[in-house]
Order: structure tokens, then C-alpha cells, then sequence
């Protein structure tokens, strides 16, 4: 009897000498690595923690907890590529007894509901766009138009830069674009570009911190070069008007389609030179797939534009893909 209660002495002398520190520094470490999503690090701490204290309650509680998250974590990156994926949540029924409440709750940034939606705006959207082709109003034939340099640099090559300041609200901001087309496609006697530069405002609706409905207007100058045997510039006021929301995904409530985003902008041209009240008219709609800070899609786009008989359209299909912060 003497031995067993020396050696109840020594084993709670052990567990005093434990260093609370340690432990503690142990858990805090676990934390951190599910915060990251460091599921395989977070779960060796908490091995670890056990080591030096097998009865904290704590140990456990996070253990289930790292144990749901990271099923909920693994079926969120199967639903973002669109792959259906059940979550299975540990079982943690123990001699009957009910599970400890879990002690912590992990910021998921962008899902964080109670952060401010507006703190996820972008305030840098820029994309480089290459026409795929245009559909001759003549013969209503496609034609490839980025062959020759002069029609690739003005008509088939484009750019679309925004920037919004983040004092206001990333509300308000300023805008860049290069946009053409060529008369006819593909053996063009006629290359013209538009290189606008203006103001833009925007507002939300149906804003949560990761998708929103965005309504916008832009208005500036734009220079306007045509090539035909001579190089001619003329200025140009522009107005514009856009929408963009992740439509499907407000229709139907599928994370897997949060990321695909539509939008449809106009933007009307005043006359460069006196002849006509509106002298363009640049329609546009595009669909894109959004990762964290890029994007890539495809965009439609027509010119309605003034001749001599009347007014006329040139169609085309652009690849783009860009970068947002």
C-alpha cells in the first residue's frame, strides 16, 4: 500500500511539473492552424497537448470542433469546382455522454458574418481582352482580325482598367479602356480605336462579403483614332451604364456558383465630328469566373455606329482575364 501511494505522490508531482505554459502555448498553436486551414498541423498540436495533459477538457472539445471544420472545409472546395460532396460529421457519442461544448469559434474571413460587407469591395479591376472574331455586316461571315499588326492593335486587342477609392467607399474612382473595330473584318480599309478615360460611381444590393449586385455609371472624354490612309484623332464624350451580379447564384442559393458573374454595360459616344448627336454606341456582355484576386471569360460585344445610309453594326467575340484586389 506504501508503493501505490508513493507512486500516486510521484505521478501527481508529474502532472504539477507539467509547465501550464506549454500547454496552453500548445493549444493557442492549434488554433492558429485551423484558422489558416492547416488541418493536418492543427490536429498534431492538439497530439501533442494530449501528451503533456491527457485530461483537459479542452483537448477535446477542439478536437471535435477541428474534426467538423475540416469536413466542412473539404466539402466547400468540392462544391466551389462544382462537385457534389456530403459532410460527415464526427461522431463523438462517448459512453453516452454529450460532447463538451466547443470553447472557440475560427474566423473564416469572407465568411465572417459579422464583419462589414463593404470591407470585401474591390477597389482594382483590370483586364486584358483579345477578339476571337467579327462577324462582317456585309456578308454576315466571321472573320479572324488579329492576323496583321495594324487590326490587332486597334481593333482586336482591348483594355478595361478601374480603380475605385477606397475613401469613398470604394464607391467612386476612375476608369480606362481601349476598345475598336475594323471596316470590314479582316482586310479592314478602315481601323478605329476608342481610348477612354473618365469618372465611374457604383452602388450595391443584395451585398454580402463574398457576392453583390453591382449597378454603375461612367462618364469622360475619349479620344478617337481612325486609320484609313492618314491617321485622324478627334475627342468624344462618352456615357456608360453597367450591371454585374452573380445571377445564378442569387437565383438558385449554390455556392458552386458564386463565382460565375454576368454583366451587361453600355456606353454611348457623342460625335467626334458634328454629324450625328450620338455617333456610337458600344454594347458589351460578358460571363466570368472568378478566383481569389483573377478572373477569365468570354465578353460579346457590337458597335452601333452612324454611316452614310444610315447606321450599322459590327458583332465580335473576345477571351479576356484580368486581376482584382
Amino acid at each position: 500500500m506504501g508503493r501505490v501511494f508513493a507512486q500516486s505522490e510521484v505521478q501527481e508531482d508529474y502532472a504539477v511539473e507539467v509547465p501550464e505554459s506549454e500547454l496552453d502555448e500548445l493549444l493557442i498553436a492549434a488554433l492558429d492552424f485551423a484558422g489558416k486551414g492547416l488541418w493536418a498541423e492543427a490536429f498534431l498540436a492538439l497530439d501533442e497537448a494530449e501528451k503533456l495533459d491527457p485530461t483537459d477538457s479542452r483537448i477535446h472539445s477542439y478536437r471535435i470542433s477541428f474534426q467538423e471544420l475540416s469536413a466542412i472545409d473539404e466539402a466547400q472546395r468540392h462544391w466551389a469546382s462544382g462537385e457534389v460532396a456530403e459532410v460527415e460529421l464526427p461522431n463523438d457519442e462517448t459512453d453516452g455522454e454529450s460532447p463538451p461544448n466547443p470553447k472557440f469559434t475560427i474566423d473564416r474571413g469572407e465568411r465572417d458574418n459579422e464583419k462589414d460587407p463593404a470591407d470585401f469591395r474591390d477597389n482594382l479591376r483590370t483586364d486584358i481582352s483579345l477578339k476571337l472574331f467579327a462577324l462582317d455586316p456585309q456578308s454576315s461571315e466571321l472573320k479572324n482580325i488579329w492576323l496583321t499588326g495594324n487590326e490587332f492593335v486597334f481593333a482586336a486587342l482591348g483594355l478595361d482598367a478601374r480603380y475605385w477609392m477606397p475613401f469613398l467607399g470604394k464607391a467612386g474612382g476612375f476608369n480606362l479602356r481601349s476598345s475598336g473595330y475594323s471596316w470590314p473584318p479582316g482586310k479592314p480599309s478602315d481601323l478605329f480605336n476608342s481610348l477612354d478615360l473618365g469618372i465611374n460611381f457604383r452602388g450595391f444590393v443584395l451585398e454580402s462579403s463574398s457576392s453583390r449586385l453591382e449597378i454603375g455609371i461612367d462618364f469622360g472624354i475619349s479620344l478617337h483614332t481612325v486609320k484609313e490612309v492618314d491617321t485622324e484623332y478627334n475627342s468624344a464624350f462618352f456615357f456608360g451604364f453597367w450591371v454585374q451580379d452573380p445571377v445564378l447564384y442569387h437565383l438558385f442559393n449554390a455556392d458552386s456558383l458564386e463565382r460565375l458573374v454576368f454583366k451587361g454595360e453600355l456606353r454611348i459616344y457623342s460625335s467626334a465630328t458634328g454629324g450625328e448627336v450620338i455617333d456610337l454606341i458600344d454594347y458589351r456582355v460578358e460571363g466570368s469566373w472568378y478566383f481569389n484576386h483573377a478572373y477569365i471569360g468570354v465578353r460579346f460585344e457590337w458597335w452601333n455606329l452612324a454611316v452614310a445610309r444610315g447606321r450599322t453594326d459590327m458583332l465580335s467575340s473576345s477571351l479576356f482575364g484580368g486581376i482584382r484586389y
